[in-house]
């Protein structure tokens, strides 16, 4: 059925009508359209629920007249009704919400439009043997075969010649089978020859069980997974070899111990490994062995104690979704690039070719941002294997694996421009301080190799800081300095003094009015004072006085006065011992004067408006720190990132003393030398503020048919280093983005073809996007034109925009506009009415910014101006230059030559919009995934090495599927005996076999085992996506052995409330017995002491062999974390409720509990209840954790009321970031509840947010309102006693205990039986 609503412009719901037949669709539409829209609101206490809720995916509609409508369609997806109903909905054009209704258990009829009950599936289950035996305590007869020591087995009694063959195995056969392929009818009593095989498999089984259980001992099966792996491999069907053997690992592993392994497999198997170890595919918890499960390279961790199989389809469907949206970006452009390059080729030619260039994309999801960033950096690739370039090991090559990070490092020239700026506080090579340094580069080397410092008298490191000291903002770079110069660390500290607001200004304030002192010191008096320091008191008295004051500064919040300020100093000098009298006038003098006394010194020309001058040049302000021109990260990113630039600008010093480039004397600054080459630029950009950049799409929708393309490389595309797409998304409507516009083509104009890189070739095309709607009449005609752009040239296009800013255009476009405009030929005037006649826009994607720019994805929003500059357009194309290089030439190879093309100009933008669509998909792809760093390219690498060289070890399934499209592609790497295989086992199946994705398999065994093998277990993962609700997946366990104690355990997802639902047995204390065997009705038996064979002691002829015991999922948890945003702390103890949003008020009680008196009567408390409806819980201290029983529904989720809780908070929205910060969102307002939604089997992580109330700032959650001296020793007070029994024979001993308390107590005593622990 539907629920069909109308809401208004707030969202409040007009009316709600009921669908449950398509036909009724057009009549509900009709009454809901006759209400007004202010003809009131369907007041209901849940009302809300018949709009999106939290998590819900709506299908919006694409008629607007039809927008104020949601249909919520309530069904089972998969039948008939179902599909009826939701196609009918679609048609009707309305915004559509699909939730699941589930199983109706009333409906009889069996056809496809009935639901069906879901089938319980994604748990595992282990068997284990017990190490320790243990009697249980019954009430049944005695048995002295109980303990396991009786040598007898039920299976000696033969077989019965009246019976009929036994369905089940028997010392490895299954008989009944091998009768029925034969045609023996296997009901009937058996002939004399088949009764006498019969008999005897059942007389060898026993001691077939007795031998396959005997686990080997230490020595023998130290080969054990590498003899594993030799059966697995050899298999016809390697997945059900790997299942049966990983799972029945206590029944096979003494066979196993006997196979001979050759020196040719222990080489294949090592090599398996070695990928293994190279990948981090490992399993500490097994002794390093093998394990790595990977969906397109993104891991998966399976070997997780919850790991929750429904998570794994979630995993898999957004890699589809990434996958399909990847390849709709990207191949009608490559299709095209494909057939206009090809010159006409035939159609299969063409399609061959896009396939081929398709796939290189997909290999380039799986290599990750960074490895083809490293391989673009580097130049020589072999662009025709791109994984080549991946794994060198045959050239005995090893790659550096700092390379990586180090191909990302900019500089920005600091060191020219600041010659009386800059003050610099020490000098290592002339100081007096610094003359016992060695200035040996070769003596430095050998104490670096050896852990030390990189002492040596050379200025090998500059530090520069830009500093407000009345700015009470830390810069993190000082504790940074303090720490290498204590540890002897060849580091030249310069420090640029500004005023922030001066440096935003670019324009040194006028000193401030004396005052007698008495007015805020600012940063020139800073500078004047630290000047004069340094010059009178030297570099390191400036150093210490620098970070002291900076300190004592913050603590006053900046508020010094001059006096305050100078009275510092003149105290720090005394602690150090550098004065002898009050200096305090001479430097309140100095400070008055605003000028040095002391003309002859060595920083005379230094002055603070040259500083500012610097600090405008170079785009710096206060905070911001750089290390050899390498601006430090001054967000929350600072401590992770800061020891890694350090350590990698200390590695290339290195190697440049390695090269000789630095030597003991020569370069005469090492600054300067460091300052030059590639990624420097000469002023601070904002881009190189940005820890990870934004990608963005701007136009999905046009073609190569708007690029602007500003010149024909002259040695061909081939031999062009990277091309690259620059767009501007600019609100042409207002004057604003006309004059953008203009600027934007004024400077790929006027840009030379060799300004973006010193040594790369790169090419550029551009393309112009309005950001808005186009309503002017001037941006419709830009519009237009800029949907056609590349019949124009950019000169032609400036021109139009530069008359446009000139005139006021009104009404239609004809051709007397653009016969106005000067230096238009009458062909592009003719081309221009045409395209603006044909009134076609190109608009940019939605956006939260009007004015944004990008290169090949890499969004630049500019501040203040929406203008853009060349050297703007120059930091976003070397941003993105080197893995742009590596795109480049991977598809330029796998299309044809633009020179074969008829026409050049085409085919460069045909390459161009192909090459720029494919980067930009790309970059967007990898900054909203964890694949930029990763295993990915070494896994993907290494996977196809093992492959082209026919390891036995390796295994491919389905990889046809992907030849045409991109598909989601498995990996797993594992060693065959190990606790996570057991569980991947039976996935792997599914996934070759039902959803048939592209799989890869590595067994990697180890080549020694120690204890670190389940050896004890059993297991069994209930996985069957054929299953039924008429033929449920269950857990099976055949062929067991019968001799041992054996226990049940359940292995499910964290947040499954899964409890035994009924067994007859005792799940923790499974054995068979002589007379009554190994299942149920023997058991039965061997209790009620019925049996006709007892007397004599014989087996129970005739029985089933069957144990069942059957488990149900009671509940889900929703869990969480809740904090106090007044605080930033957990609030410890708070009292939250969860009661189902439709039933709250009327919730049907379930149990009542049960009070024990101490007679041992039973009584009952009628007041209290517990309902499935409704749950409670305390927040934790530790992480302000939460957890709660739900079951699938729509949740409310609140403070208990009229609790102590619900007196100081209430709820509040906001967020809680990945480092623990809790912040309130801006619009937030106070809410009793918070509405969740229990949808599937995974739970997202629910994040609470609460606020004191008013009044209530300090107030205490708990209190203790009675005195602790005055005790009532009359009270009679409850005794709570907390218990949690499994298995038949703990519960027996809880009874006993229960009982006996409850006699030999006074006191009232309350049991509370926990049925499962989560």
């Amino acid at each position: 059925f539907c629920l069909l609503s109308r809401r208004d412009g707030d969202d409040n719901i007009v009316g709600t009508q009921l669908v449950i037949d398509e036909s009724l669709i057009t009549k509900a539409l009709d009454e809901l359209k006759l209400l007004g829209s202010n003809g009131g609101h369907v007041q209901h206490e849940d009302s809300h629920l018949l709009l999106q809720l939290p998590g819900e995916s709506i299908h919006p509609t694409n008629s607007s007249e039809n927008d104020e409508f949601v249909a919520i369609i309530y069904g089972q997806v998969g039948t008939s009704a179902f599909a009826s109903l939701y196609k009918s909905l679609r048609n009707a054009e309305l915004n559509l919400i699909v939730r699941h209704m589930g199983f109706i258990p009333y409906e009889e009829n069996k056809d496809a439009s009935v639901a069906f009950p879901t089938v319980m599936q994604g748990y595992g289950v282990r068997l284990d043997i017990r190490n320790v035996e243990y009697k249980a305590f019954d009430d049944g007869p005695a048995d002295n075969t109980k303990d396991g020591d009786a040598k007898s087995d039920w299976n000696e009694a033969g077989h019965h010649p009246e019976q009929s063959a036994r369905n089940e195995y028997l010392a490895g056969l299954n008989l009944r089978t091998i009768f029925d392929r034969l045609q023996v009818d296997s009901t009937k009593p058996l002939a004399t020859d088949l009764h006498a095989l019969q008999t005897a498999a059942m007389r060898s089984h026993s001691f077939q069980l007795g031998s396959e259980s005997i686990i080997p001992p230490a020595w023998q099966r130290r080969s054990l997974s590498m003899q594993a792996a030799s059966i697995i491999v050899s298999s016809p069907d390697p997945l059900e070899a790997l299942k049966g053997v990983s799972q029945n690992l206590p029944s096979v592993a003494h066979s196993l111990s006997n196979i001979q392994i050759s020196e040719a497999f222990e080489a294949q198997a090592e090599k398996a490994t070695d990928l293994a170890a190279k990948v981090g595919a490992v399993s500490p918890g097994w002794g390093d062995a093998a394990f790595g499960f990977y969906v397109n390279s993104r891991e998966v961790n399976i070997e997780r104690p919850s790991f929750n199989v429904f998570q794994l389809l979630n995993v898999l469907r957004e890699e589809d979704a990434i996958l399909r949206s990847m390849e709709l970006s990207v191949r009608p452009a490559l299709k095209k690039a494909a057939l206009v390059l090809g010159n006409g080729s035939d159609e299969g030619s063409s399609t061959s070719t896009e396939l081929v260039a398709l796939q290189s994309v997909r290999k380039m999801m799986d290599m990750g941002a960074e490895k083809l960033a490293e391989i673009g950096k580097g130049g020589d690739f072999n662009v025709m294997n791109p994984m080549a370039n991946e794994s060198n090991e045959d050239e005995g090559m090893e790659s550096d694996p700092d390379e990586e990070e180090r191909s990302q490092v900019y500089r920005i020239d600091v060191g020219r421009g600041g010659k009386n700026a800059v003050l610099y506080l020490n000098d290592i090579e002339k100081d007096a301080q610094y003359s016992s340094w060695p200035t040996s580069m070769q003596e430095m080397l050998y104490r670096s190799q050896f852990g030390g410092a990189p002492t040596v008298r050379r200025n090998l490191f500059t530090m520069l800081l830009v500093i407000d000291p009345a700015d009470v903002s830390p810069n993190l770079a000082l504790d940074v300095v303090a720490q290498l110069l204590n540890a002897q660390f060849p580091l030249r500290l310069g420090v640029l003094i500004v005023d922030k607001e001066d440096a935003e200004m670019g324009l040194s304030s006028e000193p401030l009015p004396w005052d007698s002192g008495d007015r805020s010191f600012h940063a020139r008096d800073s500078f004047l004072l630290l000047k004069h320091i340094t010059n009178k008191y030297g570099g390191m008295v400036a150093i210490n006085c620098l970070f002291q004051i900076l300190h004592e500064s913050a603590e006053m919040d900046g508020n010094l006065s001059v006096k305050e300020y100078v009275s510092a100093h003149v105290s720090l000098f005394v602690q150090m011992g550098v004065i002898q009298s009050d200096v305090q006038g001479e430097l309140m003098n100095l400070l008055r004067s605003g000028k040095d006394l002391e003309n002859d010194s060595k920083n005379k020309n230094l002055s603070y408006e040259a500083a500012v001058r610097f600090a405008k040049d170079k785009l710096i302000r206060p905070g911001m720190s750089f290390y050899n021109g390498i601006p430090l990260p001054r967000d929350s990113t600072f401590a992770s990132k800061v020891n890694r630039i350090l350590h990698d600008e200390q590695d290339h010093i290195m190697d440049l003393v390695m090269k000789g480039v630095i030597n003991d004397s020569t370069p005469k600054s090492v600054y300067a030398t460091i300052l030059s080459g590639e990624n420097l630029f000469k002023q601070y950009h904002p881009l190189l503020d940005e820890s990870s950049g934004e990608y963005f799409i701007a136009s999905p929708n046009s073609d190569e048919a708007s690029l602007i393309l500003l010149s024909q490389p002259k040695a061909g595309y081939n031999n062009v280093d990277a091309l690259f797409v620059v767009e501007a998304m600019i609100d042409v409507d207002d004057s604003a983005g006309i004059e953008a516009v203009s600027s934007f083509l004024e400077v790929i104009i006027s840009a030379p073809d060799h300004i973006w890189h010193d040594s790369k070739i790169v090419s550029l095309a551009a393309r112009i996007l309005p950001s808005g709607e186009s309503t002017s009449s001037a941006s419709q005609v830009l519009g237009s034109l800029f949907c056609a752009a590349s019949i124009f040239d950019a000169i032609d296009l400036k021109a139009v925009v530069d008359h446009i800013q000139q005139v006021k255009l009104e009404g239609e476009v004809d051709f007397n506009f653009f016969d106005k405009i000067e230096g238009l030929s009458a062909s592009v005037r003719r081309k221009m009415v045409e395209a603006v006649n044909e009134r076609k826009q190109c608009h940019g994607a939605k956006h939260d910014n009007k004015y944004l720019y990008t290169a090949n994805g890499r969004v630049y929003i500019p501040s203040g101006s929406p203008l853009i500059t060349l050297d703007d357009m120059k930091m976003l194309v070397n941003l993105e230059l080197d893995r742009s290089t590596a795109i480049t030439k991977f598809i330029l190879k796998n299309l044809p030559s633009v020179s074969e093309s008829s026409d050049a100009s085409l085919g460069g933008r045909v390459l161009h919009h192909a090459i720029g669509r494919t980067t930009t998909a790309l970059n967007q792809y990898f900054s909203s995934s964890t694949k930029s760093k990763g295993v990915s390219s070494a896994l993907t690498a290494d996977l196809d090495h093992l492959s082209s060289e026919k390891n036995a070890m390796f295994f491919s399934w389905n990889r046809d599927a992907a030849s045409e499209n991109f598909q989601v592609e498995v990996s797993v790497i594992l060693d065959p005996l190990t606790e996570p295989t057991q569980r991947v086992a039976p996935l792997l199946i599914a996934i070759r076999d039902v959803l048939k994705l592209p799989l890869k398999l590595i067994i990697a065994p180890r080549d020694v085992v120690d204890n670190d093998v389940p050896l004890s277990s059993y297991y069994r993962f209930v996985v069957d996506p054929l299953s039924s609700a008429s033929n449920p997946p269950k857990a099976r366990f055949e062929n067991l052995p019968t001799n041992h104690l054996l226990t049940l355990r359940m292995d499910v997802p964290e947040l499954w409330d899964v409890q035994q639902a009924h067994g007859v047995q005792d799940s923790d204390n499974l054995r068979c017995d002589t007379r009554f065997g190994c299942g149920d009705e023997g058991y039965i038996l061997s209790r009620d002491n019925t049996g006709e064979d007892l007397v004599n002691d014989k087996p129970i002829k005739g029985l089933v062999e069957l144990t069942q015991i059957d488990y149900t999922l009671k509940s889900l948890l929703l869990f969480g974390q809740c904090y106090d945003v007044s605080k930033s702390t957990p609030p410890n103890g708070l009292q939250l409720t969860l009661d189902r949003m439709s039933l709250a008020a009327a919730a049907a009680t379930e149990v009542g509990e049960i009070l024990v008196q101490p007679d041992g009567s039973i009584g009952s408390q009628d007041n209290i209840r517990a309902s499935r409806d409704h749950a409670d819980t305390l927040v934790m201290k530790t992480a302000g954790y939460f957890q709660l029983r739900s079951n699938p529904g729509v949740w409310s989720l609140r403070i208990e009321e009229n609790s102590r809780g619900s007196e100081i908070f209430h709820l509040v929205d906001g967020k809680l970031s990945a480092s623990g910060q809790v912040s309130q969102a801006k619009t937030s307002v106070e809410r009793r509840s918070k509405t969740l939604v229990a949808k599937d089997f995974t739970s997202p992580f629910n994040v609470l947010l609460v606020k004191r109330k008013k009044g209530f700032e300090k107030a205490e959650l708990y209190f203790d309102e009675v005195d602790s001296n005055i005790v009532d020793k009359s009270s009679n007070e409850t005794v709570h006693v907390f218990s949690l029994a499994t298995g038949h024979a703990y519960e027996r001993l809880l009874k006993i205990m229960m009982l006996s308390v409850t006699k030999r107590t006074s006191a009232p005593v309350k049991f509370w039986l926990f049925s499962n622990v989560s």
